[in-house]
């Protein structure tokens, strides 16, 4: 493990090193076999310049700088650094400042990196727009310019894993390079050499995945077991297969890409029997569907939270369209391009309006409701239950056992999966770690209604330039939703926006995009304001029911009360214009006072008299803000605990030291986002309990 503080190193960056904005980062080796997560800081334009026209991973950089500690992930279904670590057998976070040294690479993958970078080069000059990042994934591997649109649109349909090399693509391709050499007249002995040459090299040039690693390992394996006359049977090549890797780079069992990859060709294996009750191509292909997405089903719950019901009958026809159709034309046209460029101008004719009615095929089947199963990550114990369920599930086939009785084995744990949050008797209160904005999760008992206020956002300065990233952290689709979709949450019956900043709803287009919205509360006036422009624009696409709230507005679930205690109807006027939101839940009050500042604050005193009410647990006014949390105002509330939702190291200092020191004053207990993470504040049978992200 490598030590903290400042150092000097060499390293060379892998080929998915990213230049995006002022910065470079990605997995590096060191000089001395260690892994890295390195990151570089550009000094001006030029210097980035420089940097895109080279072929970075081909070159060993020596830079100065220092080693940071991973920061902790928003909450437990975010982006967790330390884990992606992890998975690559990373020992640490090397923030370059400054470069001493570079010099080329002459290392073989260096060499293959570079022709892979050729071949990207000649996707971007020769293929169409349209065609490009496609190409790209389907030939080296490269998915960074996939469109975020276009994945999801895959996510929901089941048939992401056509969108990459996997292991189908490298049996295809081995298939049809074998049989074009056998008829060629070469040799079978020197076809089957060769391949076992070449299919290594094909792994790295295209990236190395799990799943293009098993294919290729496997299909060595058979090969060179086919010159000693023994037939290797395919669930030994497999386990012999996974083995090698783990050996080899023992971190990779933590990838959801070689899980994933390796279950779903076991069941395969292991399935024949159940796989020739088929008697047609169409018939295999649904069971082929059907077998890994049961199989998976677990594992895709813990990664990902979420899974496609569709794609049991989507890849029935994506399946052979990219197994026969799309890749193929894709090969060719790469070989085109560079021996008939002619010949390739007039394919691309030909086959880029063909493309384009599949993409809006894509579109339109995607946009199609209720094809996602969002359960959400199930506890560890539930993963293995579900597990050890499907895999009993296969020996009853097996045995030939009436799909009547083998099938509760999977109805049954995902029904538990389902009824979960039913069951649950607990409230719970999510003050999400959105940076320098709000964003709280409600969740009442048995999952009743789910409330979210505000869904946070980033407040930009200034136009673009080159410092800008190519693709913006957007706290919506990768705080909000991520936390929602974590939970099994996909119906928010109110979405309430406190006010118009952006630091409070620039990520509700985001979540309206991602979650079904029944409802949305906003403050008076606040609809107008620029910022509610797009936010108001997808409502009404969506046909969501839109209420303006405000002062004395409530309603009731059951024994839980709701209340507006601000703004009054009238001019909106900003942070004194925000919604602010009174729950009463077993004797506890939750005041969430949005951007509410000292004046909105006395005027709430004024007609509110919280000095015979239970404990007070609040968020405060404006992250902390100097102008708000007033004193007489925290002297009334006496709040038991009082959440400030504020970024790390922001740039305004909330919360403000003289704000922290009246509470502190008033030996009142304070938490902020900024240090702990998101604080999920838990409310069962008259008992609070808290549970944070930070340890």
């Amino acid at each position: 493990m490598l030590e903290e503080g400042a150092d000097t190193l060499t390293f060379t960056w892998n080929d998915n090193v990213k230049l995006d904005g002022s910065k470079m980062k990605g997995l590096a080796a060191t000089s001395t076999g260690e892994t890295i997560y390195a990151i570089y800081t550009f000094q001006n334009e030029k210097e980035k310049n420089q940097f895109q026209q080279m072929i970075v991973s081909a070159y060993t950089f020596t830079m100065s700088g220092t080693y940071q500690k991973p920061e902790i992930p928003s909450h437990p279904y975010a982006f967790d650094m330390a884990k992606y670590m992890k998975m690559y057998g990373a020992s640490a976070i090397f923030e370059a400042d400054s470069l001493v040294h570079i010099q080329a690479n002459k290392s073989i993958k260096s060499r293959i990196t570079t022709h892979r970078w050729r071949v990207k080069q000649q996707i971007q000059q020769t293929f169409p727009p349209s065609l490009q990042t496609e190409a790209e994934a389907l030939l080296i591997g490269d998915r960074s310019g996939m469109d975020e649109k276009l994945a999801e649109s895959y996510r929901t349909l089941g048939i992401t894993h056509l969108f990459a090399i996997s292991g189908l693509h490298v049996g295809l391709l081995t298939f049809f390079v074998r049989q074009l050499l056998l008829r060629l007249r070469i040799r079978k002995e020197t076809v089957d050499w060769l391949l076992i040459i070449l299919l290594p090299f094909y792994a790295v040039l295209v990236g190395g995945a799990p799943s293009v690693w098993r294919a290729v390992s496997v299909s060595m394996l058979i090969l060179l077991m086919n010159f000693r006359q023994y037939a290797l049977r395919l669930d030994d090549a497999l386990a012999f297969s996974a083995v090698l890797l783990i050996v080899y780079e023992p971190y990779v069992v933590f990838q959801p890409g070689f899980q994933l990859s390796y279950l779903a060709a076991f069941a395969l294996v292991f399935s024949s029997r159940i796989l020739a009750i088929a008697k047609t191509s169409l018939g295999v292909s649904f069971l082929v569907t059907a077998i890994s997405q049961l199989t998976l089903y677990p594992v895709l719950l813990h990664h990902f939270y979420e899974l496609s019901l569709s794609s049991f009958v989507v890849n029935l026809f994506y399946v052979p369209l990219y197994s026969i159709v799309i890749l193929p034309i894709n090969i060719l046209l790469l070989i085109l391009s560079f021996v008939v460029p002619r010949a390739a101008e007039w394919l691309f004719f030909l086959y880029t309006p063909f493309r384009t009615i599949i993409g809006t095929l894509t579109d339109l089947l995607a946009a199609l409701p209720y094809q996602v199963w969002t359960p959400g990550r199930p506890p560890g114990i539930w993963t293995f239950i579900a597990s050890i369920s499907v895999l009993y599930f296969y020996v009853l086939i097996e045995k030939r056992v009436k799909l009547y009785r083998s099938l509760p084995l999977i109805l049954v744990p995902a029904l538990i999966l389902q009824l979960m949050p039913l069951l649950d008797r607990s409230l719970y209160v999510t003050f999400l770690d959105v940076g320098q904005g709000d964003s709280i999760v409600i969740e009442l008992p048995r999952r009743k209604s789910v409330y979210v206020l505000d869904t946070g956002g980033t407040v930009s300065f200034g136009e673009p330039s080159w410092k800008t990233p190519d693709k913006p952290f957007e706290v919506g689709k990768q705080v909000v939703v991520p936390y929602l979709k974590g939970r099994g949450i996909s119906v928010i019956d109110k979405l309430i926006i406190s006010h118009a900043d952006s630091d409070h709803m620039e990520g509700a287009d985001e979540v309206l995009a991602a979650v079904k919205v029944k409802a949305l509360h906003v403050s008076p006036g606040s609809e107008a304001e620029k910022t509610m422009e797009e936010v108001m624009a997808l409502a009404q696409v969506q046909r969501i029911s839109v209420h303006r709230v405000s002062e004395g507005d409530s309603w009731q679930e059951k024994s839980i009360s709701f209340s507006y205690l601000s703004p009054k109807e009238g001019e909106y006027q900003g942070n004194n214009s925000s919604l602010v939101l009174l729950m009463v839940a077993n004797g506890y009050l939750f005041l969430f006072a949005g951007d509410l500042e000292a004046e909105g604050e006395q005027r709430i005193l004024q007609k509110y008299d919280f000095s015979n009410s239970g404990p007070v647990i609040l968020k405060a006014g404006h992250h902390g803000s100097r102008t708000s949390s007033s004193e007489p105002f925290i002297k009334a509330l006496k709040p038991a605990l009082t959440i400030f939702s504020a970024g790390r190291n922001n740039r305004y200092g909330h919360p403000h030291p003289d704000v922290v020191e009246t509470f502190e004053r008033h030996r009142l207990r304070t938490m902020s986002t900024a240090e702990s993470g998101s604080i999920t504040v838990k409310v069962k049978d008259n008992i609070v309990t808290l549970s944070v992200m930070a340890p």
